[in-house]
């Protein structure tokens, strides 16, 4: 038998429950069932039962399984969901408890209600422990980082292991973007970090971090499954292999058979990212295999479908399909954040990527990879399509925040001086194109005490610590502002949508 087949059999082992089912209550009714029913114990949900909980459940013992009576695959599945005011982000615990399984069940974050907040994944598995299976069940929602995450164990001796991930629906899992404080709102669907396990048969579906995530994870096998974008978000990666874990060692990893899909709107930057120098948070060390990434099929809106940088001892990338990708890339995503060679290799459609000189030891790539010439370190940088121009009724941006606009193949930013400059960054070479000038030493350490303002009055204009550095002259006449990434590059306009003033007119003061 494969390793998928034996830890498939080991986790439909059957096993005997208690003849009553649990039809109503709390966490700590689930809790107390488990506290009470030591290793082995089988607590069982009922169907179309739903939990509200303000408190994690977590398995107490060996062996212990919770699930639905009777194990429906449908929406008679017991659910638990996270209530609106609990400040707990995972419902399940199950780390450092080995063989304990999550069964047909609806497990429900709760984010567009209860919130998004900073803490341990949706599902919790993993640590010192073997054997664990969450198996049937639709994970989604998390309020944190991750839907479900196998964490290890940091221990050489005791890694987590032999764990079953399969016949899951996942998602959605997080949001694109960032809130108020800069904190990400993006999650993982599967996070993943066990040696000699089996990811297989899942759908992901609205992972806005990494599909699957494989924190090295030597032994483990990630095949068959699903996973599809947002249909309107942005979602970083579909299976990464860009982490440091177990010193980058990924050796015996097979990656096939799966299906990414980039679907309405939204899009993957990366399908698939491979190495220590393909993410944005690079790491020193090449990752290394033997690792085998086959048979996978990419379908609509992936920005690069495969990308190879920062890899030794052993890795095969073969049969893999592109042929459903959409293009041109142009279509749904912008590159004009990006390094100049993922600019290059975006505006050509280039979908299989390795930078060769950062691979040493045996390989494999099949014959469609292109061999870029310059060394990109970060392909995690493609955005929606960003319009030529945007127009704002109100607008209030610091220096320190920076960013005032991107558009397509331009930026505009107010710097820690408060010189407002608008920049072309076509090919990846950001050239200033205008600047509104003058500068300010009023601005703070952190440039914050100068800000770019357009408010009900119809003023555009520039405030330091001390008062006005600049502004339109249009107090009552402005009612929009419009950024240009071509001249005019800057405008306010009147009620009829007349400029009043624009960037070519100079500063007025």
């Amino acid at each position: 038998m494969t390793v998928v087949q034996k830890l498939l059999a080991f986790s439909a082992l059957a096993t005997v429950s208690y003849a009553a089912c649990i039809s109503s209550g709390s966490a700590s009714t689930i809790n107390a069932a488990l506290q009470a029913g030591g290793t082995g114990a089988v607590v069982q949900l009922c169907p179309n039962a739903v939990f509200t909980i303000s408190e994690t459940i977590q398995f107490t013992a060996e062996n212990q399984e919770l699930s639905t009576q009777g194990y429906p695959t449908d929406n008679s599945r017991a659910k638990i969901i996270i209530a609106v005011g609990s400040n707990i982000t995972s419902a399940v615990w199950g780390r450092w408890t080995s063989g304990v399984k999550v069964l047909n069940l609806q497990v429900d974050g709760n984010r567009p209600n209860a919130g998004a907040f900073g803490g341990d994944a949706l599902v919790e598995m993993g640590g010192g422990s073997f054997g664990q299976v969450v198996s049937n069940n639709v994970i989604t929602n998390t309020r944190s980082w991750s839907c479900l995450h196998y964490i290890g164990s940091g221990q050489d001796d005791n890694p987590c292991r032999e764990g079953t991930v399969s016949g899951n629906t996942i998602g959605p899992c997080g949001t694109e973007g960032t809130d108020a404080s800069g904190n990400g709102l993006w999650a993982d669907g599967v996070s993943f970090e066990c040696v000699n396990s089996v990811v297989s048969s899942n759908n992901i579906t609205g992972s806005t971090d990494g599909g699957i995530v494989i924190f090295g994870s030597p032994g483990s096998q990630f095949v068959d499954n699903i996973i599809t974008s947002s249909a309107t978000q942005l979602g970083f990666g579909a299976i990464n292999m860009v982490d440091p874990s177990y010193g980058g060692n990924y050796s015996n990893v097979l990656v096939k058979g799966n299906t990414i899909i980039g679907q309405g709107t939204g899009l993957f930057n990366l399908g698939i990212g491979i190495g220590n120098q393909v993410w944005s948070n690079q790491h020193p060390d090449p990752y290394f295999g033997p690792a085998t990434i086959t048979n996978n099929k990419f379908i609509g809106n992936v920005g690069f479908s495969i990308v190879i940088n920062g890899w030794r001892n052993g890795l095969t990338v073969t049969g893999n399909d592109i042929s459903g990708i959409t293009t041109p890339s142009s279509s749904f995503a912008d590159a004009g954040q990006c390094q100049p060679q993922v600019q290059t290799s975006f505006n050509a459609n280039e979908e299989l990527i390795v930078y060769q000189p950062s691979i040493a030891g045996p390989s494999d790539f099949q014959s469609d990879f292109t061999s870029v010439p310059q060394n990109a370190t970060n392909w995690l940088c493609l955005k929606h399509p960003l319009p030529s121009a945007e127009s704002f009724a109100t607008l209030s941006v610091n220096g320190q925040a920076s960013t005032v606009v991107d558009l397509a193949h331009f930026h505009v930013q107010i710097q820690g001086d408060g010189n407002v400059v608008g920049l072309d960054t076509t090919g990846g070479v950001w050239t200033v194109k205008w600047a509104s000038g003058p500068q300010s030493s009023n601005c703070g350490a952190d440039g914050s005490s100068c800000v770019l303002f357009f408010g009900s009055d119809g003023d555009l204009s520039v405030h330091d610590a001390v008062g006005q550095v600049w502004h339109s002259a249009t107090s009552g006449t402005g009612k929009s502002v419009v950024f240009s990434n071509s001249s005019p590059y800057l405008q306010v306009l009147n009620a009829a949508g007349a400029a009043v003033w624009s960037i070519a007119d100079g500063v007025k003061t």
